[in-house]
């Protein structure tokens, strides 16, 4: 009877013991899961060339000039993908970023990597700001971002967010910096003196645009190009945090006769979206009128003009209404046919990068067509930011006539549309 005895209770012993390493097991293998799902937004990988600086160094982009956005710190690895005889380049989001080559060993080693980088927002700057290794103030610091930049970043955690540097995962403390709502992209129409003015329809003043563009000028605002602003969207360019993009739609006279010599007196740019139908109603010189029709831009404006303006996309017929629904004639278009209205209009304006939808109207086939056409962005006349938010084909802007404040256009170039909003319902 006591070996029976004495064997059940091996026998119930092995049993307890079973279960317990089997829940043991189950708790684990949970545990794993549960990490691997935490932390599949990164994992370790092997690099063949992996630069680790001796010291400091400064980060630079590459434009017109050289620009200094940050300063990458020693004993910090980072991935490298290309190099030529002064600098080695790696990337900040998906923008090529540049450090000059120095004493510093390049080799193979395994680095904690993004995994699948999500197409999220940007942060601006307000000082220089710190860049983590982990999110811990307490970790090394991989990099520092230059005061006064938009900086693309691919993700957020809690109190903190990231952006990836040389493959990396870098953490940004959410106190540190301010969330980009996105670009100001301003349009304008018609631009005439005050005196002449009959109405504030799609027109602003000579008055209201020289004090408009005076004050970016005071600000220091950079004028964008399409192109940049494409960048910009993808995370391939930090732009600064006074940056904006003008933009005109309908190739109007006024435009070349009053806003040209202002955007040239203050070095800007803008973009100048063409009917290239209405291109050639006029031959030869044309004395600007007033008092008559609309008259626009003529084939050889379009060659004199270039300093200053970016020629855009606008359709070469598709700007009209249909009377009777008040829809844009586009919308009844097939994709097929917008297409090729799309093409021939661009044969005008073969270096464009965008198009306006004419009068913001817009469908699925039109940004099918769009994109069939090689065109990158798509301007709406909703208002608000370009940001990385929204479809590059939903790209919104500001409509600028008389009937906006000074106010409401500084509120709205600072950041601050819901502000520009509330002084427009409140005017």
């Amino acid at each position: 009877m006591w070996k029976i005895a004495n064997r059940v209770w091996l026998l119930v012993c092995l049993l307890v013991f079973i279960s317990v390493g089997a829940i043991w097991i189950l708790v684990e293998s949970q545990g794993t899961v549960f990490a691997q799902d935490t932390d599949r937004f990164v994992t370790k990988r092997v690099f063949e060339r992996v630069l680790t600086l001796q010291e400091r160094q400064p980060l630079y982009m590459k434009g017109a000039v050289l620009t200094q956005i940050g300063e990458l710190a020693a004993d910090q690895p980072v991935v490298i993908i290309g190099e030529d005889e002064v600098y080695y380049e790696l990337r900040l989001g998906n923008m090529p970023a540049f450090i000059r080559k120095g004493e510093a060993p390049v080799e193979k080693k395994k680095l904690l990597t993004v995994v699948h980088p999500e197409r999220f927002a940007a942060v601006r700057t307000l000082q220089k700001t710190a860049v983590y290794e982990t999110a811990d103030l307490r970790s090394g610091v991989i990099l520092e971002l230059e005061e006064g930049y938009r900086y693309p970043i691919v993700r957020e955690e809690e109190d903190w967010y990231i952006l990836t540097i040389g493959e990396r995962p870098g953490y940004i403390a959410k106190q540190t910096v301010a969330m980009d709502v996105g670009l100001p992209v301003l349009v304008y129409h018609q631009v005439l003196p005050l005196e002449l003015m009959s109405t504030m329809n799609s027109t602003i003043s000579l008055e209201s645009f020289e004090q408009q563009m005076e004050y970016l000028a005071d600000r220091q605002f950079k004028t964008l190009t399409a192109l940049q602003l494409y960048d910009y969207l993808e995370g391939r360019l930090v732009v600064p945090n006074k940056a904006v993009l003008i933009t005109f739609d309908d190739g109007l006279l006024s435009t070349k006769e009053f806003a040209y010599p202002i955007l040239k007196q203050y070095g800007f740019t803008a973009l100048q979206h063409i009917i290239s139908s209405r291109t050639d109603r006029v031959q030869g010189t044309q004395l600007f009128d007033a008092e008559g029709p609309l008259q626009f831009f003529t084939a050889a404006d379009l060659e004199a003009l270039a300093d200053v303006f970016e020629f855009e996309a606008h359709t070469y017929e598709l700007h009209a209404l249909n009377g009777d629904s008040g829809v844009g004639v586009a919308l009844e278009r097939s994709k097929e046919e917008i297409l090729l209205d799309l093409q021939r209009n661009m044969v005008q304006v073969p270096g464009a990068v965008s198009v306006a939808y004419p009068f913001g109207h817009y469908d699925e086939d039109f940004i099918a067509a769009a994109k069939e056409a090689g065109l990158l962005i798509g301007f709406t006349t909703n208002e608000g930011y370009a940001n990385r938010k929204n479809s590059n084909y939903e790209v919104c802007r500001y409509g600028v006539t008389e009937k906006k404040s000074f106010k409401q256009f500084v509120a709205y170039v600072e950041g601050q549309h819901d502000m520009a909003m509330e002084e427009g319902e409140g005017s």
